[in-house]
């Protein structure tokens, strides 16, 4: 009786998992038409977001948390709340990290690797992957709640820092709800975004590299 309980419970596991995957887009055009129609509207975005780092050395993840600003186009930040103080920005070729108030400036353009990856986060997080060369192959998936793109670099030379990107984005609005950054086939990172605000930020001044 035990055995034919644990088959049965393995067997509806099976079942839901199998039910909570993703399907394969069939319309691609239709679904960039629409994410091409949303994202040139936005000129901005402002959120929360938690940042979960997963390691497969590591028994727990890490959890971070802090605001993400984007403007168009090519400029980012994210800074980190709570006991850690650091910041990340990205305008145009400069990356600029603060780290407990030492800060070091970056010249993208003096590296071709770098700057492709920079090109390609930008893209990933506001979610404008008509950015995106021909460099990167594309699949498309969806469920009831959100459109899922998989992007993953051509480049060997990407691909040695870069697995893929996932990027979750809502059916509703189509902004980036989640983006799942793999380093391999065992170790990612999650950007979940929440409260988002769009077309508020009026300067550069959360992206400022000086």
């Amino acid at each position: 009786m035990k055995y034919i309980l644990s088959t049965i419970a393995a067997v509806i596991i099976l079942h839901s998992s199998l039910l909570a995957q993703m399907k394969k887009i069939e319309d691609k055009q239709a679904f960039e038409q629409k994410l091409e129609e949303a994202t040139k509207t936005v000129k901005s975005i402002e959120s929360g977001f938690t940042q979960i780092k997963h390691l497969d050395v590591f028994d727990d993840d890490i959890t971070l948390k802090g605001k993400f600003y984007y403007r168009h186009s090519n400029r980012i930040c994210l800074d980190y709340t709570g006991s850690l103080d650091y910041i990340i920005v990205i305008n145009n070729d400069k990356l600029k990290i603060v780290d407990n108030g030492k800060k070091s400036i970056v010249n993208l353009s003096a590296n071709k690797t770098m700057k492709e990856m920079q090109g390609m986060l930008a893209a990933c997080m506001s979610g404008d992957i008509s950015q995106l060369s021909s460099e990167y192959k594309l699949e498309y998936f969806e469920d009831t709640k959100n459109f899922k793109v998989v992007v993953t670099p051509k480049s060997k030379a990407v691909q040695e820092y870069i697995k893929d990107f996932h990027i979750y984005f809502n059916k509703r609005d189509m902004s980036v709800d989640k983006l799942r950054i793999s380093e391999n086939t065992t170790d990612y990172t999650d950007y979940i975004f929440s409260n988002k605000k769009f077309n508020s930020l009026q300067n550069d001044e959360k992206f400022s590299v000086n």
